[in-house]
């Protein structure tokens, strides 16, 4: 009886050992599921291997791409009421654009949250294939406070949704200012630590897994991406900038250094306009070009042609603004045709310079996907 009670025990205790054996094969059990909640994500040091943050870095870098498409928007506010000569504002669409721009850059702040509580494995340690990681806290912060905190923090900055309100507010008067060159200058260059914010995540999501750098089924798509976001952005600005300078032949002394009624005093913005305006279509005249009193619209008279600018219709400017930019960017912008307006020329320079980068970009990633 003593035998097979200590046979019936040891097969019990062999039992047990399997068993905490299988659980913790199957990822530690309870234990490790503790470890999982949204706790231990916010207050324990992660692991960049992690599948969690793998998937994580996925969903951020398409949501860098989708916010990079979601700035834009902020350029069509403004809207010409052709009748009236005065520029408007579309108030649906900034409380539209404003929304997803505030959700976006809550996804943004909770990855700069992860990027404090994410470890790493040190360079010089890679190199000797020892895969240590670094949980100390105070070495991940000083790690990613330069650069990658500063560059964080300079593209969740509202630099759209309060630049671009305060050029149109600029537009509104008789007399054009240098503020609003200056100001577009800072909306242009905004969009420089954005496109390499995306470029950088997409460094750090192939050095922690490599097999999106050998799928050129995920790299390609990605180029293309890139290229169409590209031809979006460009045709925002080119609509932004139309409007500018139709309010610049409006504010330009030819206009009101006539006596006319209602012109002195008064503002170009619909709101607070006042007096009849409909004489400046005299000097204005979007059609003709070889007199000497026509206002050259350069790049930009396609888009007064069209009727864009004065369209209620949102599809309707995006989609043609849209067109506008693939086309020159695919073109290198050789098509265009400039007036002797230094910052059109500046812009039509951009353009070109632009789409040569993306072409090489594209051509040297092709090269390495064939290695």
């Amino acid at each position: 009886m003593s035998y097979l009670c200590n046979r019936q025990g040891n097969s019990a205790r062999k039992g047990d050992i399997e068993g905490q054996g299988q659980v913790l094969k199957n990822g530690g059990g309870d234990s490790v599921k503790e470890k999982k909640t949204l706790k231990a994500y916010i207050l324990d040091i992660l692991d960049p291997r992690e599948k969690f943050l793998k998937r994580w870095r996925v969903g951020f870098v398409l949501s860098c791409m989708i916010a990079v498409a979601m700035d834009p928007l902020f350029f069509y506010l403004p809207v010409i009421n052709q009748k009236k000569k005065c520029v408007g504002f579309d108030g649906r669409l900034w409380k539209t654009t404003l929304v997803l721009r505030s959700f976006f850059d809550i996804i943004h702040l909770l990855h700069i949250i992860l990027q404090f509580r994410t470890g790493f494995i040190d360079e010089e340690l890679r190199k000797l294939a020892k895969l240590e990681l670094n949980t100390d806290a105070w070495k991940i912060a000083r790690k990613y406070l330069w650069p990658r905190f500063i560059l964080d923090i300079l593209t969740i900055l509202p630099i759209p949704q309060v630049v671009v309100r305060i050029i149109i507010s600029e537009m509104k008067g008789t007399e054009s200012t240098h503020k609003v060159k200056f100001l577009n200058a800072v909306v242009l260059f905004q969009y420089v630590p954005r496109v390499y914010q995306i470029y950088l995540s997409w460094r750090k999501l192939i050095t922690n897994d490599k097999k999106f750098d050998r799928i050129l089924r995920v790299k390609a798509p990605l180029n293309f991406i890139l290229y169409i976001l590209a031809g979006h952005v460009l045709g925002a600005f080119w609509y932004f900038f139309s409007i500018q300078r139709l309010a610049a032949c409006w504010q330009r002394k030819g206009a009101c250094d006539q006596n006319r009624t209602g012109c002195y005093g008064t503002s170009f913005y619909c709101d607070r306009s006042s007096g009849d305006l409909s004489f400046i279509n005299d000097i204005c005249r979007k059609y003709v070009l070889n007199t000497t009193s026509a206002f050259d619209f350069g790049i930009f008279l396609p888009a007064l042609q069209s009727g864009v600018l004065e369209s209620p219709d949102f599809p309707q400017k995006l989609f043609f603004s849209f067109w506008w930019g693939m086309r020159n960017l695919s073109s290198l912008g050789g098509n265009l045709q400039t007036s002797n307006y230094i910052w059109e020329n500046c812009f039509a320079l951009s353009i070109s310079i632009f789409g040569l980068i993306l072409f090489l970009y594209f051509l040297g990633n092709l090269q390495e996907s064939k290695l």
